[in-house]
């Protein structure tokens, strides 16, 4: 049909290269992009044992572009990948945006499925209808940056790459997938997988273009889009702030990473050093869209003269990309380093060497912590590295060394902390005889920077969310979404658990917390949604700020596609995309006991803020009861219902299910 492409299958072992087309069908039921990838996990984990090592050559490594990515709708462009995690054991996936989606869907391919391991460091040459399987020994070794340059080099300018760096070929768990240079594809472990399956990149160049099935209505839908997005003041401010605005957005609720989530606000003068606003005035040069199709461009570039602060003085002349709140955050408040363009040094470090900046900051915060306990001491320091290392709040000099050595694994503390934030609090509790992991930040094993885990519904996502904590598995939703799905126009919004004074609603009953549960299933579905159709969520997503009505997206994919799919019809594909990641789960073990938070969050009061004395102990059960209600699986293990799975047409996931003891039986 229009506007849709092909699957690649490339096993690396037998070296086999392999194109088929992709069954309508699988569309109409997954939508596309992580959706279609979910399902050809599925299927690859019923012919291989899905409690399989995944750094085993049996892991498979799935990529998917959806249906309005890379077209003229206005959204961005978004590359989903999926795996088996090698960090958190748990199903795996990450996005991205950058130019290879476009790439890829211009050369004719939706869907990338990769088996098998090399036996020598390999990349995967792709231009239109030619797919070659090529050494890179020359690129082995090599940081993102000179990887992306040399291949350009010999390739051409219009090629688009996917690759590793460093991290990821030294079998860091939670290393990066890296797009276009800059943009990280952080959570999971992807970049791991790929190095252990020895391929360093994937590059393509594609000449053919989309055809569109009604190119007219495309450019009516994507106008109305527009039009609906410049309305939104949420837009424009995002435009100028991009993510970093939440620094000073929620600086007042003391719900901020500051010094590892110790629960304390954070000093004014702090975050006027750290917010939007200061970057846009010292450093910040344009305003960047992240790939292609995006109209809104929260990106952008920063360029350091040198004189703007301690850390620029030792980094002048250098330029990369605005880094994130997902780096901010935790690298300027969870580390307590009130220098941006520092901050902005070691995120373009973590991108360059391919390493999830989420998990390497929270575990900088972690060992800054335990420093100011004694834990750890210049002793330690130097039993572990051979070096007399100060990790005191700020020291972004041990911060640079720490992200090194874990690249690098070349000292034991590398290799402690190569493992993940979880890991590397078992190992360093294991060297002193001391528990530590209370003072570890995680949701499910996945280590978390989003401080509003401790109030929201932000909560629910970082324990049940199937890939590891995880801020874009689940999200508020707006009034006009929550009294149309659930019958209160309060009912899911990021901070319903908060009233004006700053306590409990309706007393500490988390039973009367107003639909929290259904509310982050039902931001969960949003979320697939447009992580299944390519496009940014960010501009998408039924959150609070940004309402785009499903119509538009429905008729989007109709436009593009051919393929009719009602709003409803959508929700429905989503729902199975979502029941189809907790399937694998269940296979692996998992149960109701293991969506949860760690004990910072679960016990200890937040000190100051409008949440002052909230601990997520005080609601999470009793969300999690209505979130497995609203879902249709069972509360009492948060195992699926049979029911349910063939209410979705997944009788197929409920045998297997049934087979194996993951499957409720007799519980309400």
């Amino acid at each position: 049909m229009d506007g849709l492409g092909d699957l690649l299958r490339i096993d690396l072992s037998t070296q086999k290269i392999s194109k088929e087309p992709i069954p309508v069908e699988l569309y109409r039921r997954f939508l596309g992009g992580e959706g279609i990838n979910a399902w050809l996990f599925w299927e690859h984990f019923l012919k291989v044992d899905p409690k399989i090592d995944p750094l085993s050559q049996d892991n498979v490594l799935i990529m998917g572009v959806g249906p309005l990515a890379s077209t003229g709708f206005g959204a961005g462009s978004k590359t989903k990948f999926t795996y088996k995690s090698p960090v958190y054991n748990l199903y795996g996936a990450t996005s991205c945006g950058g130019g290879f989606s476009s790439q890829l869907r211009w050369a004719g391919y939706d869907h990338i499925v990769i088996t098998g391991r090399a036996e020598h460091p390999v990349y995967i040459w792709i231009k239109d209808d030619s797919v070659e399987i090529r050494d890179a020994s020359n690129l082995w070794g090599k940081g993102v940056l000179e990887t992306d340059a040399l291949i350009k080099e010999q390739l051409g300018e219009g090629f688009e790459t996917v690759c590793i760096g460093p991290a990821g070929e030294n079998l860091v768990r939670f290393a990066s997938i890296m797009a276009s240079c800059h943009r990280a594809g952080g959570r999971g472990g992807g970049g791991c997988v790929f190095g252990s399956k020895n391929l360093k990149a994937i590059t393509a160049r594609g000449t053919k273009g989309l055809s569109i099935y009604n190119p007219d209505g495309l450019f009516e839908v994507a106008e109305e889009f527009r039009k609906y997005k410049n309305g939104d003041l949420g837009s424009a401010y995002n435009h100028r702030a991009g993510t970093m605005n939440l620094i000073r957005d929620t600086h007042h609720t003391g719900l901020l990473a500051y010094r590892n989530h110790q629960g304390r606000m954070v000093p004014d003068e702090k975050i006027d050093k750290l917010d939007h606003n200061w970057y846009n005035k010292n450093i910040g040069v344009q305003s960047k869209a992240c790939s292609p199709g995006c109209g809104f461009a929260c990106g952008g570039w920063y360029h350091l003269k040198g004189n703007e602060s301690p850390g620029a003085r030792r980094h002048a002349g250098e330029w990369g990309p605005k880094p994130e709140f997902g780096a901010a955050n935790p690298f300027g408040l969870g580390c307590d380093l009130s220098d941006l363009p520092e901050i902005c040094h070691i995120n373009r470090m973590c991108n360059d060497y391919g390493l999830d900046v989420m998990e390497i900051s929270m575990t900088l915060s972690f060992l800054m912590e335990l420093w100011e306990r004694g834990i750890i001491s210049r002793e330690d320091t130097m039993k572990w590295t051979g070096e007399s290392l100060s990790l005191e709040w700020g020291n972004y000099e041990a911060m640079e060394k720490i992200v090194e050595y874990a690249t690098w694994r070349n000292n034991e503390l590398g290799d402690m902390v190569s493992g993940g934030l979880y890991r590397a609090a078992q190992r360093i509790g294991d060297a002193k005889n001391v528990s530590v992991l209370k003072y570890a930040m995680y949701g499910k094993v996945g280590a978390a920077h989003e401080g509003a885990t401790r109030i929201s519904s932000f909560g629910i996502a970082m324990a049940v969310a199937p890939i590891g904590a995880h801020h874009l598995k689940g999200t508020g939703i707006s009034a006009g979404v929550s009294e149309k799905f659930l019958g209160k126009p309060d009912g899911a919004s990021s901070f319903a658990l908060i009233t004006k004074g700053g306590g409990l609603k309706e007393g500490k009953g988390a039973s009367k917390y107003m639909l929290q549960g259904a509310g982050h299933a039902l931001g969960e579905i949003f979320m697939a949604i447009s992580n299944s159709l390519g496009v940014c969520h960010f501009l998408c997503s039924h959150g609070s700020l940004n309402e785009i009505p499903l119509d538009i997206l429905s008729r989007g994919v109709r436009a593009t596609t051919g393929i009719t799919l009602t709003p409803e019809e959508l929700i429905t594909a989503a729902d199975r995309v979502t029941n189809i990641q907790k399937a694998f789960n269940s296979r692996l073990g998992l149960r109701r006991e293991d969506d949860t938070v760690c004990y910072r969050w679960m016990n200890e009061p937040i000190l100051e803020g409008f949440a002052k004395g909230m601990k997520v102990s005080d609601f999470l059960e009793p969300i999690k009861d209505e979130y497995y209600v609203y879902k249709g699986w069972d509360k009492e293990t948060s195992l699926q219902n049979k029911e349910k799975l063939e209410e979705l047409h997944l009788q197929d996931v409920a045998l297997v299910l049934a087979e194996e003891e993951g499957l409720a039986c007799g519980h309400s």
